[in-house]
């Protein structure tokens, strides 16, 4: 009994242990996400004012959107807030989950998140890069000077950011589709051989989803999102391809 109870308690000091770190690690997941909304709150000027610029002063006759309830621009500046402390809590988790997991996964495993991590940062920032600067101000100069010989723009703040965000959370899930690529083809989850086969379909796919995110239903701002669609894509292949094993590569 003696010795059971000498086993057991090791054990039980272990778990206790990793449920303390685990909190402590909620905590400063927390702490992030309050330092991302607290900023964002005391900020909301600057980054309501940096999300209008897109739309080059075009949303109403005064250049400013407008809001038609009183409760309005406080649940747009909360949305706001809430979605900044994500922002800023996301890799913080992020992190934390990694080093909670890091003792069960090999070198190479760990060598591989530590590369892939950073890449789909970047890629998703790069996807928000275009949304913002070539797609957002093309395709709302395009709804906004359509129809206005017969009508004046008047349009709500919600309604545009509502775009927006969409617009920038799309395009940066879209650019990470090549990195997607190599890791499914890295755990061969899908061969490259499958994904040669499926490049006949992508120009038609593309032009669908782009027809689906962007603002405007014209084939200019489709074509703006078709284009990169069928480039990373083919980017993605190249990087399956590089994922192949030495076998697999010489057959």
């Amino acid at each position: 009994m003696a010795g059971t109870i000498a086993v057991v308690r090791p054990r039980l000091v272990a778990i206790r242990q990793h449920i303390r770190g685990v909190k402590q690690r909620l905590l400063l997941v927390c702490i992030a996400f309050g330092l991302g909304s607290g900023l964002a709150w005391y900020f909301r000027s600057a980054i309501i004012g940096w999300l209008l610029l897109p739309a080059h002063g075009q949303l109403s006759q005064s250049g400013r959107p407008i809001f038609i309830s009183p409760t309005e621009m406080l649940s747009l500046v909360i949305s706001l807030t809430m979605r900044a402390g994500i922002v800023v809590a996301f890799p913080v988790a992020v992190y934390h989950i990694y080093r909670l997991l890091r003792p069960l996964l090999n070198k190479q495993q760990r060598r591989f998140v530590v590369i892939f991590l950073p890449a789909g940062f970047v890629c998703y920032l790069l996807g928000a890069a275009f949304a913002y600067f070539v797609l957002l101000p093309t395709g709302i100069n395009f709804l906004m000077q359509f129809g206005t010989d017969v009508a004046d723009p008047t349009i709500r703040i919600t309604e545009y950011m509502g775009l927006v965000l969409a617009m920038l959370f799309w395009l940066g899930i879209v650019f990470e589709l090549p990195l997607a690529m190599f890791l499914l083809a890295k755990l061969r989850v899908v061969s490259y051989q499958r994904i040669k086969k499926f490049r006949r379909y992508v120009p038609l796919a593309a032009l669908f989803f782009g027809a689906i995110i962007t603002p405007t239903a014209d084939i200019v701002n489709s074509m703006l999102v078709t284009v990169p669609i069928i480039l990373l894509f083919e980017f993605g292949a190249f990087l399956a391809w590089l994922a192949r094993a030495k076998k697999e590569r010489k057959a």
